[in-house]
């Protein structure tokens, strides 16, 4: 019962997820707008088809945790160029359905650990520019951390789905708000440039 409950809390996650996007540069939301589509799979599988949700998992450990990374670093840096994000996905793609298919769970948390590692360079880059987004960056990546760390031990169970709903949240609120600074960054710019110009003038 727990576990459903979970699952339903994942799912409300993955949803809210769809709208707070919005706040983030459009690079990144569509990032994570993917990521949260995989993860509102999982919430579905676990509530409607537990047998199969350990193998519904580690898909989407293997293609959204790749998903966020890239998401982090278009939201926290600039966008990647399509070419290497494609041939990425594809890897990571066949890596879960290898893993979901043997049962052989490293081919899906070995590039959903080395993206959990992305995330928190990424964040951690940020530290001086956006205080807050970065740590809290660095702490989703974390929650995504104990939650692959909490399947490679249980499975999908109720502290796996909590801490991929943490970690989902907690990027997209920390891409939000570091899309704020952004543009408040790029304001002042514009009006010291403005200022440099007119004095010049």
């Amino acid at each position: 019962m727990i576990v459903l409950l979970c699952a339903v809390l994942l799912g409300i996650a993955s949803l809210a997820v769809w709208f707070l996007a919005l706040g983030a540069r459009p690079p990144a939301r569509v990032h994570l707008r993917f990521a949260s589509m995989l993860f509102a799979a999982l919430a579905a599988a676990a509530w409607i088809a537990p047998p199969v949700a350990d193998e519904v998992a580690l898909i989407v450990a293997a293609i959204a945790l790749p998903v966020l990374a890239f998401g982090a670093y278009a939201g926290f840096e600039k966008p990647l160029a399509p070419m290497p994000v494609t041939l990425l996905l594809g890897i990571v793609c066949l890596g879960g359905l290898a893993a979901a298919a043997t049962g052989i769970i490293s081919f899906a948390l070995v590039p959903a650990s080395l993206s959990v590692a992305a995330i928190l360079l990424i964040s951690a880059r940020q530290f001086d520019v956006a205080r807050f987004s970065s740590v809290q960056g660095m702490l989703s990546a974390l929650a995504l951390l104990a939650a692959a760390s909490s399947f490679a031990l249980e499975g999908t169970g109720s502290a796996h789905l909590l801490f991929s709903a943490a970690g989902l949240l907690g990027l997209t609120l920390a891409l939000s708000r570091a899309s704020n600074i952004v543009v408040e960054q790029q304001s002042s710019r514009d009006l010291r440039h403005s200022v440099t110009i007119g004095d010049a003038g």
